[in-house]
């Protein structure tokens, strides 16, 4: 017998939400019942049979939906996660989960009371050579990780609009763009135990971290440094792990294995891979109770909202912050 599709509505059809609404309306797995959005034109995207709304109450109150997708600001998370479990919809939200650890944690009791399940999305650990250096990884004992994540975002300068408002946001380099590479190392390498961090701002901003360095602590041993920047002309996400003689490099252009500093194995990725169909692939699997799903849920969120809350204070405070153990 086939299951049955996963009823599906989003709240937030513009921007980030229109690849979204493409990728829910072509996958076998979803059916796209509705969209919400405040702008009119945004909707325009919406498949013929999607119903369509101004606000999403009214989308939850005339459609009894599995899951909510939500594509907002980060500090409209928290009354639309209510709103979605008082419906009995269970969410998945773009990075970060959140604009503040105490936000994430009021948002995942609202779910768990309610017997419902959440997940995150960030879409660049989707893709192929990312996925096999997961893999490589899960046995290597890595001595040391090195990461740079740098583009160039000028929209964050010449229109910060909520991003600028550090109590709206909640940041920028650590919790918005870094949610990436923090997301990333969390599978790839584990949750830290403490952090240090430094951050830089522009005068004209003040309240905009662009670049971020951040060192990492692991149980193991393992320690890291963390370069995240937005104000780089070179964009560039680059991993490289070390432990002994052999090195795993990961980055843009695919992945590479040194032993003895000689590359002994590459692998190139995929030209136009469909990271977002991997994604929702995977969110798939997760919505169906498979433990191995490769997406982010609710308790590995709140693990990146504690290194992201353990950066900011370490910033404030100039000093290394430990990462609580729950």
């Amino acid at each position: 017998m086939t299951r049955e599709k996963i009823r599906t509505g989003v709240v937030g059809c513009g921007g980030m939400g229109t690849r979204h609404v493409r990728t829910l309306a072509e996958h076998p797995a979803f059916e796209l019942v509705a969209g919400c959005d405040i702008a009119p034109a945004a909707l325009d995207g919406l498949p013929p049979s999607a119903a369509r709304y101004a606000h999403a109450r009214e989308m939850f109150d005339n459609h009894p939906l599995d899951l909510a997708c939500l594509i907002l600001p980060n500090h409209l998370y928290e009354p639309m996660v209510e709103l979605a479990a008082g419906h009995g919809a269970c969410v998945f939200t773009e990075k970060p989960f959140g604009h503040t650890l105490a936000s994430s944690r009021r948002m995942i009791a609202a779910l768990e009371a309610a017997g419902l399940r959440g997940w995150v999305g960030a879409q660049r650990k989707y893709e192929r050579h990312f996925r096999q250096a997961r893999d490589l990884l899960a046995d290597l004992p890595i001595e040391f990780v090195n990461l740079v994540f740098t583009y160039y975002w000028p929209p964050a300068f010449a229109d910060p609009r909520w991003r600028g408002d550090r109590a709206r946001s909640g940041g920028v380099a650590v919790i918005d763009s870094g949610w990436h590479a923090l997301d990333a190392l969390r599978w790839l390498v584990g949750q830290p135990q403490a952090v240090f961090c430094q951050l830089t701002f522009l005068d004209s901003h003040p309240d905009i971290d662009n670049t971020a360095a951040i060192g990492l602590r692991y149980p193991s041993g393992t320690i890291g440094s963390a370069v995240v920047s937005y104000t780089q002309a070179r964009s560039q996400m680059e991993f490289t792990f070390a432990s002994g003689r052999r090195t795993v490099y990961l980055g843009s252009d695919g992945l590479a294995v040194y032993e003895d500093g000689r590359e002994t194995a590459r692998t190139h990725p995929a030209k136009d891979e469909p990271v977002f169909s991997a994604m929702y692939d995977e969110l798939a699997r997760a919505f169906a109770g498979q433990p191995d799903a490769y997406v982010t849920d609710l308790h590995r969120a709140e693990e990146i909202m504690q290194v992201v809350d353990a950066c900011y204070r370490s910033a404030a405070c100039g000093q290394m912050v430990r990462i609580a153990a729950e």
